[in-house]
């Protein structure tokens, strides 16, 4: 299994990343051919009816992380929020989410406490010193090298503009991140692609990544011409989730019968196979019950 650190440093191909908050959802992406999973905030305080606000802690995710590193083999990126109020929340987190089976983790310079960037608050970004702080902290505290600290500015979401932008990217390059991510909540990636030219130009070493969530009509090979490194497709299993399940309830519901389902819903023989029954019985034979 390769790292997430493997995956940015990958210059044959743009990674994907694809948003995964259990062990079922991340066997799904595996078997689909994704080169990693997200273990989202949004996701997660999604799948919990509660709103993307600093609610879950390290806790629920340590819980979530283990459970799927325990069934999975892929590399796991966490999204740590704000990464803690300060460099010592973030050295937890490091630490805790390292021993949780992850393989790097994202923060971003939203103050604490965080909110979505789509939720359309005012929020003001970070102070440099403090996020710069936090970066070499998990830099510096991270048990394994290779476990991949990602940070990410708000900068072009608040309106601050390219420059601002580019000032967070060379600053938290120097503080020594391992990954750079560029957020937007633009409808079409020209902000992106603007900015990754200009990222570039600049000669900053750290690889790019980005969350196509809203300009999502971008192929995967422009962002590669771009000179992304990895792409994180954010949300969407949740979402799909969600629209399945209203609309097969609905069907049952309005039909009054099981059947109008059948045509949406996988076999349980499928789900018996997701979740290894043959293993299972081979076990049970083998050791005896």
């Amino acid at each position: 299994m390769k790292t997430i650190k493997e995956l940015l440093n990958d210059s044959s191909k743009t990674n994907i990343v694809i948003g995964a908050n259990n062990a079922m959802i991340a066997e799904i992406a595996l078997r689909a051919g994704y080169d990693g999973v997200w273990v989202s905030s949004f996701e997660s305080h999604a799948w919990n009816l509660l709103p993307d606000a600093n609610i879950l802690n390290t806790a629920d995710y340590f819980d979530t992380i283990s459970k799927i590193s325990d069934r999975i083999s892929i590399p796991i990126l966490v999204d740590a929020d704000e990464g803690g109020p300060s460099s010592i929340n973030t050295i937890r987190m490091v630490r805790e989410y390292e021993k949780a089976g992850a393989s790097a983790m994202c923060f971003e310079d939203n103050p604490s406490p965080k909110r979505c960037s789509f939720y359309g608050m005012k929020q003001s970004l970070e102070t440099p010193e403090l996020m710069c702080g936090k970066i070499r902290a998990a830099v510096e505290k991270r048990l394994d090298k290779d476990f991949a600290i990602i940070t990410r500015t708000e900068a072009l979401i608040q309106g601050h503009g390219h420059e601002v932008a580019m000032e967070r990217a060379r600053m938290y390059n120097d503080a020594g991140c391992d990954a750079f991510l560029i957020h937007s909540k633009s409808k079409n990636p020209d902000e992106v692609l603007k900015f990754a030219d200009m990222y570039h130009k600049a000669g900053l070493r750290a690889p790019l990544v980005c969350v196509p969530t809203t300009y999502n009509t971008v192929n995967i090979n422009e962002l590669n011409s771009a000179g992304f490194s990895l792409v994180i497709y954010a949300n969407y299993s949740v979402r799909a989730a969600v629209k399945s399940i209203e609309d097969i309830f609905v069907k049952m519901k309005e039909g009054g019968s099981l059947s109008h389902a059948n045509d949406d819903i996988v076999s349980m023989e499928d789900i018996f196979d997701l979740i290894r029954v043959d293993q299972l019985k081979e076990n049970q034979e083998r050791y005896g019950s």
